[in-house]
C-alpha cells in the first residue's frame, strides 16, 4: 500500500466524521495502476474479451498510461461481465459468477484500494466478507470462540439470494457519500 492510501486510513480513524474529497486521482495514479496489475493473479478466469495478465503484460506501460488517461477523462467504459456458474448445493444452476475483464480488474481493485482504507475504519468487527486479512476460516474461528464464551442458543445460515445483484445502487451511493465527496 502506497503512503498516500496508508494515509488516507490514519486520517479516516482519527476524524470519523471526515468527508474526503479529491480521491480520484489517487485511483487513476499509473503507480497505483500498476501496483494492481502486480497484485492480481495470473491465472485466473478471463472475462468476454479473453485477454489474460499475460497479454495485458506485454505493452504494460503504453496499456497503464492508455488506462489512467481514459479514467482521469471520463473515458473508460467497463465491459460487461462474463456470467458463469459455480455448483451451488440445492441448486440446479448454481451460484452466478460475473468475470470481468483484466482491466476492469485493475481498475476495481484501484478503487478497492483507495475506500478500503476510509470505510474499514467503520465496519463492524463481526463482519468478514470482502475484507483484508479476514475470510471463512476466521469467521468460523470466532464462531468457534463465541459458542465456546457466551450462552448461544440457535445458529443461522442464511444466504441473501441475488444480493449483489439486487443491491440498492442509490442507496449504496448515499452510503458512499458519508464518507467521501
Amino acid at each position: 500500500m502506497s503512503t498516500d492510501l496508508r494515509r488516507i486510513g490514519e486520517k479516516a480513524r482519527k476524524e470519523p466524521a471526515l468527508v474526503f474529497t479529491s480521491l480520484f486521482h489517487h485511483v487513476t495514479d499509473v503507480d497505483n495502476l500498476r501496483a494492481c496489475y502486480d497484485a492480481l493473479p495470473a491465472y485466473r478466469a478471463v472475462g468476454v474479451d479473453g485477454v489474460t495478465k499475460q497479454e495485458y503484460g506485454k505493452n504494460l506501460e503504453e496499456n497503464l498510461q492508455d488506462l489512467s488517461g481514459r479514467l482521469r477523462r471520463m473515458g473508460y467504459r467497463p465491459q460487461p461481465k462474463r456470467r458463469s456458474y459455480i455448483p451451488k448445493p440445492g441448486s440446479e444452476k448454481g451460484r452466478p459468477l460475473g468475470i470481468s475483464c483484466f482491466e476492469d480488474k485493475i481498475v476495481e481493485l484501484a478503487v478497492k484500494r483507495v475506500l478500503e482504507p476510509i470505510y474499514e475504519t467503520v465496519f463492524e468487527d463481526s463482519s468478514y466478507s470482502y475484507r483484508p486479512e479476514r475470510n471463512q476460516h476466521t469467521c468460523l474461528g470466532a464462531l468457534g470462540r463465541t459458542i465456546q464464551q457466551k450462552r448461544v442458543s440457535y445458529v443461522v445460515e442464511a444466504d441473501i439470494k441475488s444480493f449483489f445483484d439486487e443491491v440498492n445502487h442509490e442507496w449504496m451511493v448515499k452510503f458512499l457519500q458519508h464518507r467521501i465527496g
